[in-house]
């Protein structure tokens, strides 16, 4: 009978970061039969099993770890940012990352936006700030998502996502992307994807800006203080990608002086955020500690994915 390929798991809980459940384990061991799985608890263990594992799935990877993994065929992270993984595909070793995420972070988006359309998010803060029965100061904040125009700048997996779920909405949507210029299927008479040298001219008439980036040196300050300008006062931006490519502090004056209607931030230029960082006291402001793209069942979406690639491995 033959060997069993090692195979190693280095997913451990904490930090807002959820654990692989022993029900997940247990498919996870039933549906791979030619892969032996070992859970390390913490670098050491996961140092100590490398030498001579095939596949790991982690959460993160530093490179100064590869010397002991000659074996490696696969690494893969459920995480979709790149700095996660401090390594790139050699010969003979892939490198992958979860692209599961796009429909979780579009709900996200989705309900930021209408809390704000909806009154929920100026209720709330009305309501907690003592107000016993604000309904003339929600009513007159009150608008609809239909009719709107929503910009998303970075419209690759995840922004394409967030814009299939707005669609419904009778969101109108303007794409920006740097490469793939391509058409979705869910685009209505009006939608469209333009490169990055047409933002300009799409602020203004955006009501809804919604950023999906990554966190790299192209991206910082992608929308600075020039750009936040051009938006209308009733617009609203989004953050979902990475935090250097708004400026913080920008965006914290316009919230201030009412240059911009208000803000949905799930990531932050630096993380944890500061108790005292201004960017807490910024009024209209829906806060989120980077969970957009998490769920109760986080695991199992990434399990969907990952395991036609671990399957095929473990036959080999």
């Amino acid at each position: 009978m033959p060997e069993r390929k090692k195979s190693l798991l280095f997913l451990p809980a904490g930090n807002g970061l959820p654990g692989i459940t022993e029900k997940q384990r247990d498919r996870l061991e039933r549906e791979t039969p030619g892969c032996r799985w070992i859970q390390a608890e913490d670098p050491n263990q996961f140092l100590r099993e490398l030498p001579g594992t095939e596949i790991a799935v982690v959460w993160q990877f530093k490179r100064e770890w590869l010397e002991k993994g000659e074996s490696l065929r696969l690494a893969a992270t459920p995480a979709a940012g790149m700095e996660w993984m401090d390594i790139r595909s050699r010969p003979g070793l892939e490198v992958t990352f979860g692209a599961f995420h796009g429909e979780l972070i579009g709900e996200t988006v989705v309900g930021m936006m209408l809390s704000f359309a909806r009154g929920i998010k100026v209720s709330s803060d009305l309501l907690n700030s003592g107000e016993t029965w604000p309904r003339t100061q929600v009513t007159d904040t009150m608008h609809t998502l239909r009719g709107s125009r929503a910009t998303i700048l970075g419209f690759g997996h995840i922004g394409k996502w967030i814009g299939r779920l707005l669609s419904p909405f009778g969101v109108g949507i303007w794409g920006v992307n740097r490469s793939d210029l391509s058409r979705p299927d869910y685009f209505s008479v009006g939608d469209s994807v333009h490169p990055l040298t047409f933002l300009d001219r799409l602020l203004p008439k955006t009501n809804h800006l919604i950023l999906a980036v990554p966190g790299t040196a192209e991206s910082d300050n992608l929308i600075d203080e020039r750009r936040l300008a051009l938006l209308p006062r009733t617009a609203y931006i989004y953050n979902v990608g990475r935090g250097n490519a708004i400026d913080q502090a920008a965006l914290v004056r316009s919230l201030n002086s009412g240059a911009l209607a208000g803000a949905g931030l799930d990531v932050f230029l630096s993380e944890p955020v500061a108790d005292n960082d201004p960017i807490r006291h910024a009024p209209n402001l829906i806060f989120l500690p980077h969970v957009s793209a998490f769920a109760s069942n986080y695991f199992d979406l990434y399990l969907n994915e990952l395991l036609p690639k671990i399957q095929t491995l473990c036959q080999v």
